[in-house]
């Protein structure tokens, strides 16, 4: 469900605290490894997934609003219903384009059965390459909004708070994967993502059709990280969440 858009949500007031611990940790220089490796030690594994949890369902949340703005302000409106009327007349254009969002690359299970044919170190791994296939194309689409004539400040704060979640998101879940296999390092075969040059083209359709290609691979992957962590903490804590994990 979307949250509304006018008044607090739990998401709103998060996507501020961490975009302000953003300007906050921009003025410190380093933080040296035994603060780390004491963070780690103090954090339980229970604790640092549902931290976890918390940041992906706000990514989700975050990410839907930012759709609906999309549809609604005269910014990108009348582009993005376009696109949508182009996919309802010509059906393979549709499923050309939205079956190419580059994280598709990925071996990722489907069914519940699949995820637990891997082990968890790895299903672990599989999250992070997914977060962290992210890092890039949200740094350019904050870019990239900041120099778009009319886009509006809400979408530009949101893409922010995203992409600053997302590296919270991802140094969680590298602490989750020392903790269910300490010395086991991260796989850094991560998926490209080719649709730089859409985002930056003169061409105005071509960019906003990067846009909305983005959010709509986005809202998948936030989708599937928030499923596949909600899975981990069943496998790995139990408790009433397991109900919740459905394939």
């Amino acid at each position: 469900m979307l949250l509304s858009l006018t008044r607090p949500s739990l998401s709103g007031m998060l996507l501020l605290l961490l975009v302000s611990n953003l300007h906050q940790c921009e003025t410190v220089t380093s933080t040296s490894t035994q603060d780390y490796e004491a963070e780690q030690s103090v954090v339980s594994l229970k604790d640092l997934i549902d931290h976890a949890l918390t940041l992906s369902q706000t990514t989700y949340d975050i990410t839907m609003e930012m759709r609906k703005l999309f549809f609604s302000d005269g910014f990108s409106s009348k582009m993005f219903q376009k696109f949508v009327l182009g996919f309802l007349k010509d059906n393979k254009h549709m499923i050309k384009t939205l079956n190419s969002c580059h994280t598709f690359s990925l071996n990722t299970p489907e069914t519940v059965k699949e995820a637990r044919e891997i082990s968890l170190e790895e299903f672990v791994n599989i999250i992070l390459r997914i977060v962290h296939a992210w890092d890039n194309p949200l740094h350019h689409l904050v870019t990239k909004l900041r120099g778009m004539k009319g886009a509006p400040d809400a979408i530009l704060l949101k893409a922010k708070g995203i992409e600053s979640i997302n590296k919270e998101l991802l140094k969680s879940i590298m602490m989750i994967l020392s903790k269910v296999h300490p010395g086991r390092e991260e796989n850094k075969d991560y998926p490209v993502w080719n649709d730089l040059e859409s985002l930056q083209a003169a061409d105005e359709e071509l960019h906003f059709f990067a846009l909305y290609k983005l959010f709509y691979c986005l809202r998948l992957d936030a989708y599937t990280v928030d499923l596949y962590l909600k899975y981990l903490r069943c496998e790995l804590i139990g408790g009433e969440i397991c109900s919740a994990v459905k394939f």
